[in-house]
């Protein structure tokens, strides 16, 4: 067998076929299949997880073993191997298996994905309704624009979540999709349902296409089936107040305003640097500014919404929770001469995030051998602007000093294995990875522009560059690494700033104030 599974039904035809199930593919795919498979009672077919390369640190996913497809070479007359990854990575995959002489081969479909994603939501809501304590008075509902748990503004709406549920506040998270982060707000005890919707960022690209921007004006629409879900959410649970968490989301407001409830938006992004428009800006706007207040997490940001009363933007800073032990001081530049420079890159990989700027800069050093070096970049991507940076790097000769990670779940131990690290995108809206960089005791190298000038103070708390000149990231990477004791003295001041200013302390106070403002109760009424 070798073939692609389109429906739900025969999905489990096929698998009723097999004594063995072979999950190749450890991401988003794989995690949804397996979910479905302990729903469906199949989970006892599952060898476990096989991917191409593993790391040490992957040793379960999902509560399955994990291994190399090599290494399961031994099961292939048995088993089904079920390709659970992106339909970009299918053809890559095939080729693996057809070497390793596998025979049995079924591939997941986003037609199925769509189907199965949809069944274990269905499924995780009826097992788990929405309740509320009959005594707490403050309920409030976030709305997220994504479910991934390696989104920055996942990743801060979760443990804001968290830090107001230590507070005595109740709170709830609606996720418009399936998708990872919803292990996180299960880890960190953080209830949340399945509302699924369709976020208003509309691809830039597609512009000027007719016939794209019917079908997603049309796939908006559905959203109304979403609306009316959400208010009786609003209204059985008395909610108190919507958090939007981030610009993408507009649904919460839509039925806050129906149900005649306060509303406040979290503005977390530039959606022109991701590549997306407001599908409807003028409307759009409009009801970004009846919010009953404003939060940007920069002044760059608030700058840039173009909104008419920027007074009513309330610029908070997100916090970063860092592990005691990544925190302790380091002395890692002390001989820097005396080995290579430990460089690291953390995002994902995106032409906006400025991977090739670093490469670029890598390869003037490389020429100029002035001083040893490797770089780890480290984060997934479109698998073809994956390719681009590998043959970028291949072009240069850099292949012994450049290498590509993949994603992480240790990111902060690899930060403190780091000298320098780097904030490369020129318009950056925050920068979490800059101060997750900063607190580890990196020195950290960004741009002059966008929410990273004002995380870092140049000479003081880390470097900055002109965007978009590597000869000048070149310059600042070769003074880090030719003067040990100035980097090692500013690496320990950005660690001692950043430790001091984004604390959840400071944050949680500021927007505990505008709930306050909002709600029209005190802080400690609140927290009661």
């Amino acid at each position: 067998m070798n073939g692609l599974i389109k429906m739900e039904k025969e999905f489990i035809k096929t698998l009723r076929k097999y004594d063995h199930i072979i999950l190749y593919g450890a991401g988003l795919v794989g995690a949804l299949v397996g979910e479905w498979l302990l729903i469906s009672g199949l989970h006892s077919k599952v060898i476990g997880y096989a991917v191409s390369k593993k790391r040490e640190e992957l040793d379960s996913f999902c509560g399955f073993p994990v291994y190399e497809i090599e290494d399961l070479k031994e099961e292939r007359k048995d088993s089904l191997v079920l390709v659970t990854t992106m339909p970009n990575l299918h053809e890559e995959m095939a080729k693996e298996l057809l070497r390793l002489e596998f025979s049995e081969v079924a591939f997941v479909i986003e037609p199925l994905y769509r189907e199965l994603s949809k069944r274990v939501m269905a499924d995780y809501n009826r097992h788990n309704p929405v309740t509320f304590s009959k005594d707490t008075r403050t309920r409030i509902l976030f709305m997220a624009s994504d479910n991934n748990k390696t989104s920055g503004a996942f990743l801060c709406m979760a443990e804001l979540c968290e830090t107001l549920q230590n507070k005595g506040l109740e709170v709830v998270v609606v996720l418009p999709h399936y998708g990872t982060g919803s292990a996180l707000l299960m880890e960190k005890k953080i209830p949340y349902t399945y509302i699924p919707s369709k976020d208003w960022g509309y691809e830039i690209g597609k512009n000027h296409n007719l016939v794209e921007r019917w079908k997603f004006f049309v796939e908006l629409l559905s959203n109304n089936s979403a609306k009316r879900k959400l208010e009786k959410l609003i209204k059985e649970q008395t909610i108190s107040l919507i958090h939007c968490n981030t610009t993408y989301t507009y649904i919460g407001a839509v039925a806050a305003r129906a149900c005649h409830i306060p509303y406040i938006w979290h503005l977390r992004e530039n959606m022109a640097n991701q590549g997306y428009q407001f599908f409807a800006k003028r409307w759009a706007l409009e009801l970004i500014e009846k919010a009953s207040w404003m939060i940007a997490v920069s002044e760059y940001i608030k700058n840039e919404m173009g909104l008419r009363d920027p007074e009513r933007v309330k610029v908070v800073y997100d916090p970063v929770e860092m592990d005691a032990k990544v925190l302790e001081s380091r002395e890692r530049w002390m001989h820097v001469n005396k080995k290579p420079v430990e460089m690291i890159m953390v995002g994902a990989l995106a032409p906006f995030k400025g991977q090739r700027e670093l490469i670029d800069a890598c390869a003037i050093l490389k020429r100029e051998g002035a001083f040893d070096f490797r770089l780890q970049i480290v984060g997934k991507g479109e698998r073809e602007y994956e390719k681009e940076l590998e043959k970028l790097v291949l072009s240069y000769g850099l292949e012994d000093r450049v290498s590509f990670y993949g994603a992480s779940n240790r990111v902060y131990e690899l930060y403190t294995q780091a000298d320098l690290s780097f904030t490369c995108g020129s318009r950056e809206a925050y920068g979490r990875v800059t101060i997750e960089a900063q607190m580890s005791g990196c020195l950290v190298i960004g741009v002059n522009s966008g929410g990273t000038k004002e995380l870092i103070k140049d000479g003081e708390t880390g470097y900055l560059y002109e965007a978009g000149n590597p000869k000048a990231l070149a310059e600042r990477i070769k003074r880090a690494a030719t003067n040990p004791t100035e980097s090692r003295r500013i690496a320990r001041s950005g660690q001692e700033y950043a430790c001091k200013t984004y604390t959840k302390e400071k944050h949680l106070g500021e927007i505990l104030h505008i709930y306050e403002e909002v709600l029209g109760r005190e802080e400690k009424s609140l927290c009661t």
